[in-house]
């Protein structure tokens, strides 16, 4: 996984954006097969929840406008349903795993003490905030990738209100005790990936 953004990051720096880009939904592919197979053992009915439900929320988005605001994608992205990108059940199912993976981290270190409702109101709290800051790193890299547009040319509010709401409510969901590591490890390098992009100058 380290690799593969490695040689990504290394490529688009050095001016072959436009040619490392068009290689996003294979990456992800890939890195979603090595994250599952990593945590294969630990495998729960969310981790389907997360994917088709990701996919479903975006139809929802994409052809109403309702949840995120006026969004489409383009086609760099890879085969397409009603709109949305096949690949984008792997973004969520990884980020939505990936994310609870690092708020059980927190929670061991800092809330250890909390119990009960409590502790899943808070984890769930904490989850979607991550999320959030997550989809605000990928946000302009994606824009300026032409992964998506969004009319008028900028992120709407209402984008971020609806990841954190939709994030709170998964995270609500029954889920298995262990964590999911190679999910919490593919998080952590698509963070580094993601502010390198926002950090230095690339063109697509």
């Amino acid at each position: 996984m380290i690799f593969l953004h490695a040689v990504g990051i290394l490529g688009i720096l050095l001016g072959h954006g436009s040619y490392f880009l068009d290689f996003t939904a294979v990456n992800l592919f890939i890195n979603g097969l090595l994250a599952l197979w990593v945590d294969w053992s630990r495998w729960h009915w969310t981790w389907i929840v997360a994917a088709f439900g990701g996919i479903g929320v975006e139809i929802i988005g994409v052809q109403s406008g309702w949840l995120f605001g006026d969004y489409s994608y383009g086609e760099s992205l890879g085969p397409q349903i009603a709109g949305v990108p096949l690949i984008l059940g792997v973004l969520w199912w990884v980020s939505l795993l990936g994310c609870r993976f690092w708020t059980l981290k927190l929670f061991v270190r800092v809330f250890q003490n909390i119990r009960g409702f409590k502790q899943t109101l808070l984890q769930a709290f904490i989850g979607a905030t991550m999320m959030t800051l997550f989809d605000g790193l990928i946000e302009p890299v994606a824009i300026e990738a032409d992964w998506w547009a969004w009319a008028g040319g900028s992120v709407p509010v209402f984008n971020y209100a609806s990841w954190w709401a939709l994030s709170f409510l998964f995270y609500l969901l029954p889920k298995p005790e262990g964590e999911n590591i190679g999910a919490g490890i593919l998080v952590s390098i698509f963070i580094a990936f993601f502010i390198f992009l926002n950090l230095f100058s690339w063109t697509h």
